[in-house]
């Protein structure tokens, strides 16, 4: 019975007005027994709990006001005590809605008081310490940590919003009087606030932190909007000194713990951001008008930052990064300091802290830029690197985080200030590093960060152009002298000048150092003698006939080749930095050179190849370590863990320059090294979080990706033999006979060129007419191999292996590969696909398969497909696969209507019905293959009696799917044939005739598929599919028996019965089949397809009605679940919509009878709709159905 809910609340009142009469109560005091039923308390539980999960209070004051008469007469609250489960769930939900509803009636009795003190008083007073306890456990508080309450989401989040409603109003209500005054009820607030005596002591500090920033936002809230910026900030100290952080002072010699740090820093930051939102903080006003009292404040707050380092707690970052929005002074004194606690000297590992000490460094800059200051700023950072202090223990200045920073930066800046800290770093450099750098460890750390430094300044400025300003230009080339004369050099002759051997650190810092700014000034001296053409570089031009023929020429204008052999062999010593630099320093010598000489003398082709095989050679050793470090791509991050990711990163960054100049074992090294750094798996690739981060594998995942890699014809090929190569290695490692048999039966497992692969194509090609001489040996070993026991047997790990090495292939470019690699893949996939047969597959098995013939697939699309048809005939590889297949099904422990097997046929469909197609688009002796895949379907006797009785009982349902779908493949593919008049001149003949046979056998294993299944398991898509092919075909054999007409002298497709015996299946099965889209969908295509053949539909009645009776139950069917209802409207319209067309004029009116008879017109009716559109735009005598639809 449904009622509404005024009736539902007056029914409650009634049940409520009766347990609280008087009359009931004298009832109980005379003796009277009065028993309730259990329901009606388990209803008020269920009335209750609905409101606290919905936040609802539809009548439930009316029920709680029943549950509070139960229980408060002991006669009716034993039904509560009687059964404890049931007081239990009351109390779980009633104490939370009781306060919301207290709550509730309070804020409306607040809103209509007429005396505000009185409702201040009563707030602070009696509410204000327990509604903050418990908007402090409602916000995550120890109940919730605990686990000791569970309160709904909707509830709680009501709760606090009337809690902080509740607040505010009380602040609102004291607006009486003068400013001044206004600050005596927050007075009483704080007090109240500070008091510690309304909870456990643990929990006060909590509790005051998490309230302290509600009640300033309140605050502002009510004074804000009238301008009173002063009043609001003075709000901020009293507030500010209730929190702990304000008192450290006094608790000198107390540790705080890094949880009770985040706590009080947040509840700080939340304060600065409300000041920094609602624009309390103006400048001018605070000097002029209120003797810079915020000033003092923010500038007090900043030393107690600074003097207290909380490094891990990202709120410490964000509150120097408020300061220093509101105003730059505020930390100007501190700007030191602040340099170095949160720049140069902490220690950041968190992701979060780190992004924290970016946005501050970000802010420190841009605020500096604005005010043109960067220079100071920049000065004051060169003197914190260069205070004495511990080096080694130093973080590197330009992490990620506060490169970026300076990087934006730069951007942003005129030429002028960018030049300036260019010549800071100089001076500082010569000043106080060179003159102390000999010997001195510590110097040669800070060498290489002063270096660091001015690499980001040189790199990332913006570049100079022809409309640059002369005077510009002229003191970037001043600038560009002094970096190599007064830095460069005396940096490398330190390194040559050195008698005594020095301390190994010294050396390679000093050789870091020298190295990564000789390479910063000749890739920006080439980048500006590009753009620029004002600009007149000191290296000048490098011609064909400077060029130097000793093993170790110049690579910077005005150093002597001797020098870079110690610095060669100082690099040698260690991966780190200093080799990386070196290497870029030939890189760009190699650009120089192609760019300024188009000769190919003898001597520079050898110049050439010496700087690429440096450059190779030089991280050879480091790759090997198989590390996995990751690097954020700065030069000046490089050390020894990330020296291999920044070397291949290099190597593969410049292969279009190194490729040509590198031998051909050089690029084979090549092409290992990128196969063995890539992911074989997808568990194995990059996550999320390292995107920004330069790894092994993701360079080369970039490669094989990079539709450029195919064009780099030298690499790729190598590549695709070393993968081959590894996947044969495994193969005969698998191998149950000695390499000698394996090696004639498989030869192309052992080749290791392609080109030789290649040679087969004349070597197996047929002699004389191709109807005469077939192919032979190739497909002959394949054959003997798959029928007899294959000398390979492939293992779970061995499986393993190669399905990620497929994965790796499937990542290729397979349809575009050259006519040699087409074929050797070929040959290698098929030969993987064939190794699985046997009684004992492993569990990838199907898995392998699968991958196996989706790569065939894949190649047999591309552009090199005809070249396999040179060495194999079609009807070969056809025999071969099925053959493996027939035996392989054997030992797969899948079910026939498993999702993957059913996608493995599919695919194996798709592989065999695409070579058929090839054969007849390249008109490949059509009669020779069809033929011959005809014959030897035959074979399989899947279609007598005898295989029935003898061979069906051997084999497996998987193998007789497979014959079914090759054979279902074979009709599709010679149907359209056999109709088209365009055939060859052996064709009209014999092709209609093998395509009666494959029809026959087709025909006689769907019946025996449907002898073997059992009455009451549904059909799957895999056998609906081949019944509707036979149909389509048998139809297209017989033109006369489609449409529907009055006469019955038409023909009758063969196989009727069974086309009627599957007819009735799928009728009385078609709500089941609906839950499986796939299945549903191949039966109303057969549906339709049968009821265009009039010459099949049954005698007992009309096949439309039985059609459109069997719609309406599936629409009807409560089973169906509501996604799968989505799936299935479309293909239930457009079945409706093709009968429609087919059908008569009384089959349209049936089906508009049936909507408005009560037919599912959600589903059905645009379908109608539709296809009247369609039948009325059509001529003819069915246009007159439009009246009767308007009608």
């Amino acid at each position: 019975l449904e009622l509404t809910e005024g009736v539902v609340e007056r029914l409650w009142a009634y049940i409520g007005d009766i347990l609280h009469s008087k009359k009931l109560q004298s009832l109980l005091k005379n003796g009277k027994t009065i028993d309730l039923q259990t329901s009606l308390v388990k209803i008020i539980n269920e009335r209750v709990a609905e409101s606290s999960l919905s936040g609802s209070q539809k009548n439930i004051c009316a029920v709680l006001s029943c549950c509070q008469a139960i229980l408060s007469i002991p006669a009716l609250a034993v039904i509560y005590t009687a059964k404890q489960e049931l007081l239990v769930a009351l109390l779980s939900q009633l104490c939370w809605s009781v306060t919301h509803l207290a709550l509730g009636q309070y804020l409306s009795i607040q809103q209509q008081q007429v005396n505000p003190r009185r409702v201040f008083g009563d707030v602070t007073g009696h509410l204000l310490q327990p509604c903050l306890v418990l908007r402090h456990l409602l916000s995550g508080g120890t109940w919730m940590q605990a686990g000791q309450v569970q309160v709904p989401p909707v509830l709680s989040r009501e709760i606090r919003s009337q809690l902080e409603e509740l607040l505010g109003q009380q602040q609102r209500n004291t607006k009486i009087g003068t400013p001044k005054s206004l600050l005596t009820p927050l007075d009483t607030v704080v007090t109240r606030l500070l008091d510690a005596g309304h909870c456990e002591p643990h929990l006060h500090a909590t509790v005051v932190a998490n309230s302290v920033a509600v009640l300033y936002r309140l605050f502002i809230d009510s004074y804000l909007k009238e301008g009173n910026q002063f009043l609001c900030f003075q709000a901020l100290p009293r507030l500010f000194g209730c929190l702990r952080i304000s008192h450290l002072q006094e608790e000198q010699g107390k540790t705080w713990a890094t949880l009770d740090w985040t706590a009080e820093l947040l509840v700080v930051e939340q304060l600065l951001s409300s000041v920094a939102s609602s624009n309390i903080y103006n400048v001018a006003a605070d000097r002029v008008r209120h003797g810079e009292a915020q000033f003092h404040f923010y500038r007090s707050l900043a030393e107690l930052l600074i003097n207290h380092l909380q490094v891990p707690v990202p709120a410490w970052f964000r509150c120097l990064k408020i300061l220093i929005s509101l105003n730059h002074l505020i930390l100007k004194p501190d700007l030191d300091d602040l340099l170095s606690s949160a720049w140069i000297d902490a220690e950041v590992t968190e992701v979060r802290t780190k992004k924290a000490q970016e946005v501050l460094i970000y802010t420190l800059f841009q605020t500096h830029a604005k005010l043109r200051q960067v220079p100071r700023l920049f000065q004051e950072l060169l003197g914190v690197i260069c205070r004495p202090a511990a080096e080694a223990l130093r973080q590197p200045v330009l992490a990620s985080g506060p490169s970026a920073a300076l990087c934006a930066c730069l951007l942003e800046l005129l030429p002028g200030q960018i030049l300036d800290m260019w010549s800071l770093v100089l001076d500082k450099f010569q000043s106080l590093i060179l003159p102390c750098l000999k010997s001195d460890v510590d110097m040669a750390l800070k060498s290489l960060s002063l270096s660091s430094l001015l690499h980001c300044i040189m790199f990332n400025m913006p570049s100079l152009d022809s409309s640059t300003p002369l005077p510009v230009v002229q003191q970037t080339q001043c600038m560009m002298e002094r970096v190599l004369g007064e830095l460069v050099k005396p940096l490398l002759a330190l390194l040559l000048d050195t008698p005594s051997p020095e301390s190994e650190l010294w050396l390679q810092k000093v050789s870091d150092a020298a190295l990564l700014l000789s390479h910063t000034w000749a890739q920006v001296d080439a980048m500006l003698h590009l753009n620029c053409c004002q600009y007149r570089s000191v290296a000048g031009t490098l011609m064909g006939n400077v060029l130097e023929l000793s093993s170790f020429p110049s690579l910077l204008p005005g150093v002597e080749p001797q020098l870079w052999k110690k610095v060669e062999k100082l690099t040698a010593q260690s991966s780190s930095l200093g080799r990386y630099c070196l290497e870029q320093l030939h890189l760009q010598r190699m650009r120089r050179t192609l760019m300024q000489t188009s000769s190919q003398a003898e001597q520079v082709l050898q110049t050439l190849k010496r700087d690429a095989a440096y450059i190779l050679d030089s991280g050879r050793s480091s790759l090997s370590l198989r590390t996995t470090a990751s690097w954020d791509g700065q030069v000046g991050r490089v050390s020894a863990p990330m020296y291999p990711v920044a070397h291949w990163h290099l190597l593969v960054s410049n292969l279009p320059i190194l490729i040509p100049y590198l031998c051909l074992e050089d690029i084979k090294y090549l092409a290992s090294i990128l196969l063995r750094t890539l992911p074989t798996s997808k568990a194995q690739e990059t996550s999320a979080d390292e995107e920004l981060y330069v790894t092994l594998q993701r360079v080369s995942m970039a490669v094989l990706r990079s539709p450029l890699f195919p064009e780099i014809q030298a690499l790729h090929s190598a590549f695709l033999m070393c993968v081959a190569a590894h996947c044969s290695s495994i193969l005969c490692s698998s191998s149950q006979s000695g390499p000698g048999p394996l090696r004639q039966q498989v030869p192309w497992l052992f080749e290791k060129d392609h080109t030789l692969v290649a040679h087969w194509e004349s070597r197996f090609a047929k002699v004389g007419p191709e109807n005469v001489e077939p192919r032979g040996e190739i497909a002959q070993n394949f054959l003997s191999l798959v029928k007899s026991d294959f000398p390979i047997q492939l293992e779970d790990e061995q499986l393993g292996d190669l399905l990620g090495l497929l994965n790796i292939i499937s990542t290729l470019h397979l349809n575009s590969l050259l006519p040699h690699h087409h074929l050797h893949y070929f040959l290698l996939l098929l030969t993987m696909a064939v190794s699985t047969q046997g009684h004992s597959c492993p569990p990838r098995a199907l898995q392998f398969l699968m991958t196996c013939y989706r790569l065939l697939s894949c190649l047999q699309r591309g552009r090199s497909a005809r070249c396999v048809f040179r060495v194999m005939y079609v009807s070969d590889i056809f025999e071969i696969v099925l053959t493996s297949l027939l035996r392989a099904s054997g030992g797969l422990c899948v079910e026939v209507d498993d999702p993957s097997w059913l996608e493995f046929l599919q695919g194996v469909g798709s592989f065999l019905e695409q070579l058929m197609a090839m054969l007849i688009q390249s008109r490949l002796s059509l009669v020779l293959n069809f033929g011959k895949i005809t014959a030897f379907l035959s074979r399989c006797k899947l279609h007598t009696e005898a295989a029935f009785s003898k061979q069906l009982g051997n084999q497996s349902p998987l193998g007789r799917q497979l014959l079914l779908v090759c054979l279902t493949k074979l009709c599709q593919v010679l149907g359209p044939l056999v109709k088209d008049r365009r055939q060859p001149q052996e064709a009209p003949a014999a092709l209609p005739e093998l395509l009666q046979q494959a029809m026959l056998q087709m025909a006689a294993g769907l019946q025996l598929c449907s002898v073997q299944g059992t009455p009451h398991h549904h059909r799957p898509a895999v056998l609906l599919s081949p019944v509707t092919t036979l149909l389509e075909v048998d139809l297209s054999q017989h033109p006369g028996g489609v449409g529907i007409a009055q006469g019955t002298d038409r023909a009758v497709p063969s196989n009727a019965s069974l086309y009627q015996g599957v007819y009735s299946q799928v009728l009385s099965e078609l709500p089941a089949l609906a839950r499986d889209t796939r299945s549903f969908q191949a039966a109303l295509q057969f549906l339709a397809l049968f009821f265009s053949a009039s010459t099949l539909h049954p005698p007992e009645g009309p096949v439309f009605v039985s059609m459109l009776q069997a719609m309406r139950t599936v629409l009807a069917d409560p089973d169906i679940p509501a996604l799968a209802a989505q799936d299935i409207e479309p293909h239930l319209g457009a079945l409706l919509t093709r009968i429609l067309e087919a059908g008569t004029m009384e089959d349209f009116g049936l089906v508009v009878q049936s909507i408005l008879q009560g037919l599912d017109v959600r589903h059905v009716a645009l379908c109608v709709l539709s296809t009247h559109s369609s039948l009325s735009s059509t001529p003819g005598p069915r246009v007159s159905c439009c009246p009767y639809v308007l009608h």
